[in-house]
């Protein structure tokens, strides 16, 4: 049998790595069982698993063991003099520097013993810093050391491309030293206690900052806000989980560029003003806690590209003329949420199935009784050959009798398998079905911050 060469299968590796980080495969196995191919395979794949070691680790302690046999003999040592790691620890023979692969390190803190000194954790951090050639991220609990100082920062905290940052006081002299060395952060996650200079200094100084994820506290963060507008024509997504300030008529509108958009607004404190921006490239919009016709009148100022619709409204008042937003407006979605009320409603979804065509997954959070089998007929006749996810809130209301009469319709006309979905357990229809507990795998594609 003829031999893959080295390209190829690095190349094959790498899209496997990238497949399950993404959670688009769940099988970490099938990166495990390369490792014991062969010597040259177990070679190439090792950089690729420890890039992000946390993620692909069966056991903590195992991980642990293999970090710290990286120390020096000297701070092994004086490490179990301390009592700081058991006295019958022994550093194991490693056959690569398995620590200069990491990038991301924003979970290896839970391979950590439970009752780890701070010593020890700092001594593991120094490593990583010392060895790691393009650290991407960090975990949180770096914050609390000046790893900044540490010997090999200025080339490891170089490549640094997503940070957690927590505009606290504590950490604002942190932030500053860190915006001497970054400049290539694109992917930030925000959460606002204090309006910091030296936060604001960090996000002023990155190249471009392309992904926002803001979890806002009462504070009003003014430094924050006019450092992010600077980035306001590279920031392509844009998510917040709002409660006061920080909606406001300042940035949202320079956000040209913006590909995606994500809303929790807590307090109901977002305005009819957000609602005539104009998002030409808008593709992804989530709303939680947001007035309908406000979802209605965004969605009306895109340019046809959006994808993906993902809405719990604050209200239900305009649901035909959301429906009709969506047939009108959206030629191009896959995923979205839709909403029945009545025949008039039922009506827009059948113009939904005619004119959008690329449908994937519709989600329906209630579907009143009287439209239950007008609601199975219309799908089994009309939805696009390429939907089959769905998610109907009440599915478990619905009558067994019809309910197996549509899966033998759905079947007999050779449409693809189903996807149910629901937050429930299904006791009503489970005889019957087999369905999927509501999860983000529903709503899998796009912009995620599982990771962050």
């Amino acid at each position: 049998m003829t031999e893959l060469n080295d390209d190829v299968l690095l190349y094959i590796f790498q899209v496997l790595y990238y497949l399950i980080t993404n959670n688009e495969i769940k099988y970490k196995k099938s990166l495990h069982s390369c490792l014991f191919v062969n010597k040259h395979w177990y070679a190439i794949m090792i950089p690729i698993l420890w890039r992000y070691p946390s993620k692909f680790v069966y056991k903590n302690e195992s991980l642990f063991n293999i970090i710290i046999s990286h120390l020096s003999d000297n701070l092994i040592k004086f490490l179990k003099d301390k009592n700081i790691i058991e006295a019958n620890f022994q550093k194991q023979k490693l056959l690569f520097n398995y620590v200069k692969f990491c990038q991301y390190l924003n979970d290896i803190y839970k391979c950590f013993p439970k009752r780890s000194s701070s010593l020890l954790d700092e001594e593991i951090y120094k490593l990583f810093i010392s060895e790691c050639s393009s650290i991407k991220r960090l975990c949180s609990e770096m914050l609390s050391y000046p790893i900044y100082k540490y010997p090999g920062s200025n080339i490891s905290l170089s490549n640094l491309s997503e940070l957690r940052l927590v505009s606290s006081s504590s950490y604002n002299d942190f932030y500053h030293e860190l915006a001497q060395i970054c400049r290539s952060i694109e992917k930030i996650y925000i959460k606002l206690c204090d309006d910091l200079s030296g936060a604001a200094e960090l996000i002023e100084m990155q190249k471009q900052i392309k992904y926002i994820y803001v979890e806002e506290s009462y504070m009003n963060c003014e430094k924050i806000e006019q450092a992010l507008e600077k980035h306001a024509n590279s920031i392509v997504s844009f998510n917040i989980k709002t409660h006061k300030h920080f909606l406001n008529d300042t940035l949202l509108p320079k956000l040209i560029n913006l590909q995606q958009l994500g809303i929790v607004d807590n307090f109901y404190e977002l305005k009819h003003g957000i609602s005539y921006l104009n998002y030409y490239e808008l593709q992804i919009l989530e709303l939680v806690n947001v007035l309908l016709d406000i979802a209605i009148d965004i969605i009306q100022n895109t340019n046809g590209n959006l994808w993906k619709i993902k809405i719990r409204p604050k209200d239900f008042n305009q649901v035909k003329e959301y429906n009709q937003t969506i047939h009108k407006h959206c030629p191009n979605i896959k995923y979205v949420s839709l909403f029945l009320k009545d025949d008039e409603t039922l009506k827009e979804l059948e113009k939904i199935f005619i004119k959008c065509q690329h449908l994937v997954a519709i989600d329906i959070s209630n579907i009143p009784v009287e439209l239950h089998d007008k609601f199975l007929d219309l799908l089994v006749k009309l939805a696009p050959h390429t939907l089959y996810k769905f998610h109907i809130g009440n599915i478990d209301s619905f009558n067994i009798k019809s309910l197996k009469l549509f899966f033998n319709d759905w079947s007999y006309r050779g449409r693809k398998p189903l996807y149910l979905y629901h937050r429930e357990r299904f006791i009503g229809v489970k005889e019957i079905i087999r369905l999927n507990y509501y999860s983000d795998d529903f709503w899998l594609y796009g912009n995620t911050w599982t990771d962050i």
